[in-house]
């Protein structure tokens, strides 16, 4: 049997998931890349609807709520690949790594199915798009999300090859936007939902 959840129980949980998910970004930045799937399951519940479960956000009808966007536009022409939400960079002793930005500066408003379903954050090396959506259904269902990671190899001064996996990153950053979209917001006050007892 379904339970249903009335005004406040749903803020207070949708105010939980954003706690638990602010909390696993402060593990993984502190290199515990293991919480990736977890902070992935977190967003489905907040933003997924399925013939099962109905999103918090939906549940809410929080869905007039822009979200806050770091994305690069995608440029279709382009021959390689693209990575939106992150920068290809150097480090000291560990090499090349795509980084999260974690820019306020760069954000810019955009509408909830834009930024959940619609826009392009990964283009593979097969021409193959994928929407924050797709990413991280994909890590909360433990399904193996398949990129062609061809175009993300990259040779140190040895000539040694290796690939950078985008996932964790592109996961981190999502969250990043996540958590920018929903601070200072008055859930009970931004929810559309009527309250019953």
């Amino acid at each position: 049997m379904k339970t249903i959840l009335n005004k406040p129980e749903l803020v207070s949980l949708l105010q939980q998931q954003l706690i638990e998910i602010e909390t696993l970004c402060g593990e993984y930045d502190k290199g515990t890349d293991v919480v990736i799937p977890s902070i992935a399951e977190k967003i489905v519940v907040i933003f997924h609807n399925s013939d099962q479960a109905k999103a918090l956000v939906s549940q809410l009808k929080l869905n007039h709520l822009d979200m806050y966007c770091s994305s690069q536009i995608y440029d279709f022409k382009s021959l390689t690949n693209f990575i939106g939400l992150l920068k290809l960079a150097h480090r000291t002793g560990k090499g090349w790594a795509y980084v999260a930005g974690s820019d306020r500066s760069v954000l810019v408003r955009v509408s909830q199915e834009n930024w959940w379903n619609n826009k392009k954050v990964i283009v593979d090396s097969d021409g193959i798009a994928f929407t924050r959506a797709k990413i991280i259904k994909s890590l909360a269902s433990s399904s193996s999300l398949l990129l062609n990671t061809s175009g993300w190899t990259v040779k140190d001064a040895e000539g040694n090859k290796s690939t950078i996996d985008p996932i964790p990153e592109t996961v981190r950053q999502i969250a990043f936007e996540l958590l920018e979209s929903f601070r200072g917001v008055d859930l009970n006050k931004e929810s559309k939902l009527l309250y019953k007892t």
